[in-house]
């Protein structure tokens, strides 16, 4: 398993520009290790936990797709920005929407990390 991998509360924290103790620490993990699981399947290291690892390291794009996706689901899911206001609808669209399975900025930073090397021919 990576040294570097899966990431927790500190890291969403640190994305969301949040002091200690100003959230949830039990619900930023759940949100980090639900984005880590997220990339692990797209990327295929749920299968086989040490592809993409260098050095037992993962690439450090997987840790700003990991902490972008992260930040992305925690401000569509609680609607606030750092000083507790509402937001609204202010989440950029280019940033992904509501319901998408991987916003394109965080699946473009995955592309050159594919889940299968050749696909699976059915017969």
């Amino acid at each position: 398993m990576a040294s570097n991998w899966p990431l927790g509360a500190a890291d969403l924290r640190k994305a969301l520009d949040y002091q200690v103790g100003q959230d949830d620490a039990g619900e930023l993990t759940l949100y980090m290790s639900a984005a880590c699981e997220r990339i692990d399947k797209k990327t295929g290291r749920r299968s086989e936990p040490t592809r993409h690892e260098v050095d037992g390291k993962v690439p450090v794009v997987f840790l700003l797709a990991a902490r972008k996706l992260a930040k992305l689901w925690w401000t569509q899911d609680k609607r606030t920005n750092r000083t507790g206001r509402q937001t609204g609808d202010e989440i950029d669209p280019s940033e992904g929407v509501g319901g998408v399975d991987l916003p394109r900025v965080v699946a473009g930073m995955l592309a050159d990390y594919p889940d299968r090397l050749y696909p699976v021919e059915t017969p």
